[in-house]
């Protein structure tokens, strides 16, 4: 055995640990609550192989069971998600208001999902930086922007550029200094203030690299080697050493993404087919049309219904004219609705 295949025989979990875990009689914020930690876990385990798409891919293929079981048996805990789910911005709500002697910042990345979660934990480590803690919450729903930014009294996430973020914002006060950004990360240092607490969120690596690779068969492999190089730069961990001036920093992202080339169902009745791609073409989610409803409730559900939306859930994908992305975010599927939540000391 190679010590590829030791390392992901000893990080996986059994098709029985999931199975225990996900359809134990109990809460369903207990149980999500578990799924996020048993994530967390294996993400951080699998980091002993080699970074890069084959990391990627194991980690993928270790969703493949606890999906099915939600998608298929337990979809009872999809429909709860919204509700039950500890999500990120609960969990800034709590790093926000914790009283310490430092200030705070927050770094938000666009799509940052549990494949970078290990690249960051690494990469700072061998620059003699270790976490606080990791943690993985849920995104909003659908998983995407729009939401997670209205989550924060957002009505986009452009509100925060130059310090302009409105009242309604949920993190705004006197001494809050707001921007997005989209330089890279080494020409960002020069837009950080001495304000004791910073909320910025930077675009990356959702708009520039995710969006551009997305229809790409070679899509999944690119991203994976660009965001093990970005988060291992020099300049995105000065970017870091500047936020932590002074400042407890917190690490996250408003979603995470899905190779949907390597979905494990893609489905094959054509009444289905049919149905998924008059309401959402090649998307994930659909705002929910009220004179060209839902037609029927499958068993399996196909859907979740929520805030006027309709999202789907579980790796399911299906024949679309063009081709189905090969990344994608928006649904509701594990690599999609966790993210990482990453705490480091201020400096």
């Amino acid at each position: 055995m190679t010590a590829s295949q030791k390392a992901t025989s000893m990080s996986s979990v059994s098709a029985e640990e999931w199975l225990h875990l996900i359809l134990k009689p109990a809460d369903s914020t207990d149980i999500w609550t578990a799924i996020f930690a048993q994530l967390r876990d294996l993400s951080l385990s699998l980091a002993s192989l080699p970074i890069g798409k084959g990391w990627a891919d194991s980690l993928h293929r270790e969703t493949i069971v606890p999906d099915r079981l939600l998608a298929d048996s337990a979809w009872d805990l999809w429909q709860d998600f919204a509700r039950c789910a500890p999500t990120v911005v609960d969990e800034l709500k709590k790093f926000w208001v914790q009283t310490t002697a430092s200030g705070t910042a927050v770094l938000v990345l666009d799509g940052l999902s549990l494949r970078e979660l290990p690249l960051i934990v690494q990469s700072g480590q061998s620059r003699g930086l270790s976490t606080v803690r990791v943690e993985v919450r849920g995104s909003e729903v659908p998983s995407e922007t729009d939401r997670f930014a209205a989550a924060l009294g957002l009505p986009s996430r452009s509100k925060l550029y130059n310090n302009l973020a409105p009242g309604t914002f949920i993190f705004s006060g006197p001494d809050v200094y707001t921007d997005l950004l989209d330089a890279p990360f080494a020409d960002c240092l020069g837009a950080i203030p001495s304000s004791p607490r910073l909320f910025l969120w930077h675009k990356w690596p959702d708009e520039p690299l995710i969006h551009l690779h997305a229809d790409k068969k070679d899509g999944p492999g690119v991203v994976a080697g660009q965001t093990k190089a970005e988060l291992g730069s020099d300049g995105f961990w000065a970017l870091v050493d500047r936020m932590r001036q002074g400042r407890r920093l917190l690490i996250t992202g408003d979603h995470g993404y899905a190779a949907s080339s390597d979905f494990s169902n893609e489905e094959k009745n054509e009444d289905t087919i049919k149905l998924l791609r008059t309401h959402f073409g090649a998307s994930r989610c659909v705002q929910e049309n009220l004179q060209a409803p839902w037609p029927r409730q499958h068993l399996p559900p196909l859907v979740v219904r929520h805030d006027g939306w309709l999202v789907v859930t579980g790796q399911r994908k299906w024949a679309v004219q063009g081709g189905f992305p090969h990344l994608c975010h928006r649904g509701l599927s594990l690599l999609e609705a966790s993210v990482p939540v990453i705490e480091y000391p201020a400096k």
